[in-house]
């Protein structure tokens, strides 16, 4: 199947999949009664999946009560919200945006409201472990909500090196204080997998990545660059790291194919367009 049309595909199954009921479920307490989001009703005249799509985005929270503070309430906000991300995912930037702009809106009315959903965008967007992160629409939403520096800082980590877009360029230090640049590296392909030698977790889970990164430079052509942050502080500048180890992998271009993924998304990527490398 073609891609768009695998992808038109997908997106019709989830319209009608939320026509009955959410995609990605807050947990609810067995003692509550059964709620659901109260989705609008996109009109019977539109028929194509992505104007469909535009028309649900745009007023999807319209019939969500923000001003009922109650427990049950913020289940059903959340079970939303969740819902909200994935259906972004499937939508143009220009829906997003537009999109984005009408929740902030309806948030922005009331402190507590406001927070609520804050906390949910970093929950659901901003944690490496989260199934339904998405740079993309993360930015969206930060771009619309009310601008601090914090969270000016975190929208251009956020929007740098985004999957399609050249990497930015970074000079490597290994410990023996050698460096080099990596548009300088010609290779078809190049994984940077950046590290700090006192995370605990970077230490748990090097073994496995270093057997990983070996097996993968051997069957395809890859070249891999283990980029320690403590020796490259402009790591931090230069790439979204919400967490250590991250992994980018680009192509002969330095184009962007994973953003900050483990290594089973860059495995998956390699075997998925092992074709053309």
């Amino acid at each position: 199947m073609h891609p768009t049309m695998k992808k038109t595909t997908i997106l019709a199954c989830l319209l009608a999949t939320l026509a009955t009921a959410g995609v990605a479920r807050a947990q609810q307490p067995s003692s509550e009664p059964e709620v659901h989001f109260p989705f609008p009703e996109v009109p019977s005249v539109i028929l194509e999946p992505q104007e469909r799509l535009a028309y649900l985005l745009e007023h999807y929270w319209s019939c969500y009560h923000f001003a009922d503070s109650t427990q049950s309430n913020r289940i059903v906000g959340e079970q939303g919200f969740a819902d909200y991300v994935n259906l972004m995912q499937h939508a143009d930037s220009a829906t997003c945006a537009l999109s984005a702009a009408v929740f902030v809106d309806s948030i922005a009315k009331e402190a507590g409201r406001r927070r609520f959903f804050e906390e949910l965008t970093v929950h659901y967007l901003g944690n490496p472990q989260s199934p339904l992160r998405n740079d993309l629409v993360y930015a969206h939403l930060l771009k619309a909500l009310p601008q601090t520096p914090q969270r000016s800082f975190l929208l251009r980590q956020v929007e740098q090196n985004q999957v399609g877009t050249v990497a930015n360029d970074l000079t490597i230090t290994d410990g023996n204080g050698t460096s080099q640049r990596l548009y300088d590296i010609a290779s078809p392909l190049t994984l940077l997998v950046f590290f700090d030698p006192e995370c605990e977790h970077c230490q748990e889970l090097m073994p496995q990545l270093t057997a990983r990164t070996q097996r993968l430079s051997q069957t395809f052509p890859l070249q891999v660059l283990w980029v320690n942050v403590e020796l490259t502080p402009e790591a931090h500048r230069s790439y979204y790291l919400p967490a250590l180890p991250s992994l980018y992998l680009l192509d002969h271009k330095k184009t962007v194919l994973v953003k900050d993924g483990s290594i089973d998304a860059v495995e998956q990527m390699l075997q998925s367009a092992s074709t053309i490398f």
